[in-house]
């Protein structure tokens, strides 16, 4: 289905990308947790949600969402709008909320024959200090909401450059974001650290903060300790280290209270 079908569907305003309505979409995510939208495997998809920061537009990146459709008359920033142009993420606005307007793409057939991604747990255990590795090191600052993702961004558009395959962009995306905006959420400052090996990729996120008390419970898919300033921008639902372990073949997992918090996480190529 054509982005311009969709914007007649949603009667829809368009906020930015009039040059991309010919595009093709095959289906769509509605959510308002960046979590959720984050652990979306759809292909070739737009995404509906009432998220209007500046995150949404990184989220977006990261998921290779192939444009925004903002809900109950939702309408941007100016900022978060030359964003999206600088990203080349089209933007629209309908008054339909959220449950309508998924409703409505999905009776016009959008989505019906969408086949799942299944994400192999074949993981590699093999030491990362290979001789071939390239090295890939950002500074992350706790609370720094503005810099947010541009860490994620940038590893992105260096493993594109290198020629790695889009779906393993997308799995060392997804996991990095996370482990990135979980520094900035909840640690005074951290690093994450890429190694590209020809066989795997490694993915290192450690911070300098309160640590995790119980392992266990802290993955368990909904448990967060997030403030509720955070969780009003659509992060802190309990999601980012399960996301990180879905879509990772390795995952470990170190923590010392009131010092910080290692996790290692390894893709195959």
């Amino acid at each position: 289905m054509k982005l311009s079908k969709i914007k007649e569907l949603l009667q829809a305003e368009m906020l930015w990308g009039d040059e991309f309505l010919d595009i093709e979409v095959s289906n769509a995510c509605g959510a308002d947790l960046m979590s959720d939208i984050l652990a979306d495997n759809k292909v070739d998809a737009i995404l509906l949600t009432g998220l209007s920061h500046r995150q949404i537009i990184q989220t977006t990146v990261m998921g290779d969402f192939a444009a925004i459709v903002f809900v109950r008359g939702k309408t941007p920033s100016e900022d978060v709008i030359e964003l999206a142009r600088e990203e080349k993420v089209p933007l629209l606005t309908t008054k339909f909320p959220l449950y309508e307007s998924c409703g409505i793409l999905y009776q016009a057939g959008l989505g019906h024959t969408q086949i799942q991604e299944k994400v192999s747990k074949d993981a590699s255990s093999e030491d990362s200090e290979s001789p071939q590795a390239m090295r890939l090191t950002y500074d992350i600052i706790g609370n720094d909401f503005n810099n947010a993702g541009k860490a994620a961004e940038q590893a992105k558009r260096v493993l594109k450059q290198i020629g790695i395959d889009s779906s393993i962009i997308r799995k060392v995306s997804v996991s990095a974001y996370e482990a990135e905006m979980n520094i900035v959420i909840h640690a005074h400052k951290g690093q994450l650290i890429f190694s590209i090996t020809p066989k795997y990729i490694e993915l290192i996120a450690k911070d300098q903060g309160p640590g995790i008390p119980d392992i266990q419970k802290a993955m368990q898919e909904g448990y967060s300790t997030a403030p509720d300033r955070i969780r009003e921008l659509g992060f802190g639902a309990g999601m980012g280290l399960p996301n990180m372990n879905r879509f990772s073949d390795l995952f470990e997992i170190d923590s010392e209270v009131g010092k910080g918090t290692k996790v290692r996480m390894v893709i195959n190529l």
